[in-house]
């Protein structure tokens, strides 16, 4: 059995000049709040599923299927809470 250590809280418009928005994670055990940016600010995404809508999407299927192969290969999407696990699951 998998222990999650974080809990997602939500999210907020990312302070950071190049990202979209931060995830908030709260640490299980100590109750810390940890922000994970992630969504690269000057391209539209496909969706947005934070239910913010601040940014611009659009609904091109092939840029997206585009997106997927490029960025799913390295499987850095795979580790939960990660910045590109925010970007596929929430964004594309």
């Amino acid at each position: 059995m998998i222990i999650e250590k974080y809990k997602l809280m939500g999210f907020q418009k990312s302070n950071k000049k190049d990202k979209k928005y931060d995830g908030i994670l709260k640490n299980i055990k100590t109750g810390k709040i940890k922000y994970v940016s992630f969504g690269a600010i000057g391209y539209a995404t496909f969706r947005d599923k934070t239910g913010l809508n601040l940014y611009e999407t659009h609904n091109d299927k092939k840029r997206r299927s585009s997106y997927r192969a490029r960025h799913m290969a390295n499987n850095y999407h795979k580790k939960k809470y990660s910045p590109a696990w925010f970007s596929i699951n929430y964004l594309w």
